[in-house]
């Protein structure tokens, strides 16, 4: 009779060993997923840049942000408007609303963002008078002199505006993030606001 004892070694290694991978395979999957992330906040802040007519301003230019938390179970990744920011832009990012100002006529001296040039300090020291009449409110400069028809002294009417959207922040986010997530295999929750 010939018995033969078996023993399998290296049993605690591989554990060890898959343990290892896994851990580690799971970090890359999360540092990945935090890449794309911030990838798609830099392409969205470029097209944001982009979007705006006369281009952004500094304050417009740093607006969106990327972060995360990581947890043992997973990783979150976030893409959102600064605070600060977030008041300007939602009006031309998110949802319009309507807003009282005046608007300029074509002989009112513009900054170059398109807003009339000196407007609360001239209206403050009375350069700038507001007048009444026909039912509309006018914004006369009073350093012009126009004998004729006082057309050229007219620099803005006083209107109800509704600002146009200049870049859907939440439909291109989407976009991005189902572009981010279509190779990657995963559970994954998507959320707004």
């Amino acid at each position: 009779m010939i018995r033969i004892k078996s023993k399998i070694n290296g049993l605690q290694q591989s554990k060890l060993y898959i343990n290892k991978e896994g851990r580690q395979l799971g970090s890359e999957f999360q540092n990945e997923l935090i890449t794309r992330t911030r990838e798609l906040a830099i392409k969205m802040q470029t097209d944001l840049n982009a979007s705006i007519d006369k281009g952004a301003v500094n304050f417009t230019t740093k607006a969106i942000h990327s972060w995360f938390k990581k947890s043992r179970t997973g990783v979150s990744c976030f893409i959102g408007v600064l605070p600060n920011q977030n008041e300007y832009l939602y009006d031309v990012i998110v949802e319009p609303k309507i807003i009282d100002k005046f608007v300029n006529t074509s002989s009112a001296r513009l900054t170059k963002e398109g807003n009339i040039s000196q407007l609360r300090s001239g209206i403050k020291n009375n350069k700038f008078k507001v007048v009444t009449s026909g039912g509309k409110k006018r914004l006369i400069d009073t350093t012009k002199k126009d004998t004729k028809r006082k057309t050229k002294r007219v620099i803005g009417l006083h209107e109800s505006k509704k600002r146009k959207v200049i870049y859907d922040f939440y439909s291109e986010a989407e976009k991005g993030i189902r572009l981010i997530i279509s190779d990657i295999q995963g559970h994954f929750s998507v959320k707004r606001g």
